[in-house]
């Protein structure tokens, strides 16, 4: 993600732990985490190994047993959860929107209760709805059932966001719907987090889409123990521990070709007179620029701003800091350009 969380920490857990009543097993084992402001944050792991858990916890749905959880530096362990919720964003993958309200009502419900004015409301409704990509002209009076699975979670977002909270919880928002919509979803949700910049906690059991999506990705084991806490680059190129590397599973090194930015590679230009090229902008991820290749019969890149670039560098640059890649996958790499080149 392009987007820049500051430095200043929004969510921090302090030796949290969960234990349930009759059980002599942690479910969530002593844990600490600091999550930055504007910070988009997956959890991610194996069914069973505490990432829901400490979810809810963060809005007390799920009490913890021991530890302290901190808001914008202040403790909100022991004071009311109620009040705490009404200041967090909450989407399920199930939504929950109530389905006897319109969606004016059902995104009007939180600002409601915290007692404003009906203008306030509906002009909050209308410039959500805008924001999701939905007319409120057309949709503000409809109810949920009218909706499409796609445009009933957008309209859940919309909720959460109601009251422009600073911390949104999200579990396993798109879980439940189609790919294809899937995908478009994820896409326009880090377009969205461009512009509200919020503080995102989100659960799935998709690693890709924890690649995908998140500034970080914590990706915890079984028995809850975290095992890796870094950023989706920093994971594919060195994982924690074999947990890990077993976790994300093959190809890697091809994952990062959606993760790398041309700009991002560190390497130096290449003389490519003579030889066919397409344009390409910094910020154009190693893999998109691959494609126009392809697509165009080119065999380089010529980066806007400075610097020429053949596919055997970008494909060598991108496996160059990986752990055990080695002189293997250097050469897989340049086979590949080759092969690319050829085409």
């Amino acid at each position: 993600m392009s987007n820049t969380p500051t430095t200043k920490p929004m969510i921090r857990l302090e030796n949290v732990t969960k234990r349930y009543d009759g059980s002599d097993t942690l479910a969530v084992a002593p844990l600490n985490l600091e999550i930055k402001e504007g910070e988009f944050v997956c959890l991610v792991g194996p069914s069973g190994c505490g990432k829901t858990t400490t979810l809810r916890m963060i809005n007390r749905l799920v009490e913890p047993t021991s530890g302290t959880i901190w808001i914008d530096g202040k403790d909100v362990t022991h004071g009311d959860p109620n009040e705490l919720r009404r200041h967090i964003g909450y989407v399920i993958q199930q939504v929950g929107l109530l389905p006897h309200m319109t969606i004016e009502q059902n995104i009007g419900l939180v600002p409601g209760m915290l007692g404003w004015d009906k203008k306030r409301i509906a002009d909050r409704v209308t410039e959500l709805l805008d924001l999701v990509g939905l007319d409120p002209k057309v949709f503000r009076k409809r109810y949920p059932k009218q909706l499409s699975g796609g445009q009933q979670q957008r309209i859940g977002v919309a909720r959460a966001l109601a009251a422009d909270p600073p911390v949104m919880l999200m579990d396993e928002p798109f879980g439940a719907i189609d790919p294809i919509t899937r995908d478009r979803l994820q896409e326009e949700f880090l377009q969205l987090q461009e512009r509200i910049r919020k503080t995102i906690v989100f659960v799935t059991h998709d690693i890709d889409e924890a690649l995908r999506l998140a500034d970080r990705v914590a990706i915890f084991a079984e028995g809850s123990r975290l095992a890796q806490f870094a950023s989706p680059l920093e994971i594919l190129s060195n994982p924690a521990d074999d947990f890990v590397r077993t976790f994300i599973g093959e190809g890697a090194a091809v994952r990062r070709l959606n993760l790398l930015k041309v700009g991002e590679l560190g390497i130096a230009p290449s003389d490519i007179t003579g030889v066919p090229f397409v344009d390409v902008e910094s910020t154009t991820t190693v893999s998109a620029a691959l494609e126009r290749m392809l697509n165009a019969g080119a065999s380089a890149v010529r980066v806007r701003g400075g610097g020429s670039f053949t596919v055997q560098q970008m494909l060598l640059a991108t496996t160059a800091e990986t752990d055990g890649a080695g002189a293997g996958a250097g050469a897989s790499a340049a086979g590949a350009g080759e092969a690319v080149a050829a085409s």
